[in-house]
């Protein structure tokens, strides 16, 4: 659901970045136009030059490096505020809501991990319900081998994510029995009851 959603309003970003008003896109019209002013941004060198007419243009432009062009624009941002605030104001909305759906997304990602690997390895279960009660270390454990690399990638994502996604101590538990929204998680009703099982035996 998140990942979907993060993708289009990733697009969506780079659609507007693409088409920013006022840049100019077309060299040889922009060769065809009086400078105004000239200016040298911090990060990649990359000259803004701005026209008469109030465009502007970057030096060297490559509408496909999306990451230059976001910077650039970014960069440029002191020189064309006034000219353009409305355009930048939306940049800022699209850009946040481009980073929110990335951090839902990772949260997505993790929580389905959670599911995935402790299907493979029951063991996980318990060992996430641990991690959630003490972030700072890893809970100490038995597992070694492949099992032992996969459930500590599983347990150091939560480590990593959780200062950001305060979510997690919600949805974790509800993904361990099986009762999550966000992602398919019935199967962990009948891993839940089966480690019950084991335990009272």
């Amino acid at each position: 659901m998140y990942s979907e959603q993060k993708w289009e309003a990733s697009e969506a970003k780079t659609r507007f970045a693409k088409s920013f008003p006022g840049l100019e896109t077309d060299a040889d019209l922009a060769r065809s136009k009086t400078p105004q002013a000239t200016f040298t941004l911090p990060s990649n060198g990359v000259k803004l030059i701005l026209y008469t007419d109030n465009t502007f243009c970057f030096e060297p432009l490559n509408l496909n490096d999306v990451p230059l062009l976001l910077t650039a624009l970014r960069e440029s941002r002191p020189y064309l505020s006034a000219l353009y605030s409305d355009a930048f104001q939306r940049l800022d909305e699209l850009t946040a809501h481009d980073a929110e759906l990335s951090r839902l997304s990772k949260m997505e990602k993790l929580l389905g991990a959670i599911v995935n690997n402790s299907l493979e390895i029951p063991a996980l279960y318990h060992l996430v319900q641990k991690q959630l009660e003490d972030v700072s270390t890893l809970p100490q454990h038995t597992l070694t081998g492949e099992d032992k690399i996969k459930a500590e990638r599983v347990l150091n994502a939560i480590r990593s994510l959780i200062a950001t996604t305060p979510e997690l101590y919600e949805e974790i538990p509800k993904v361990l029995s099986g009762t999550s929204t966000l992602i398919q998680c019935d199967m962990m009703k009948s891993l839940q009851r089966n480690l019950a099982d084991t335990s009272q035996r």
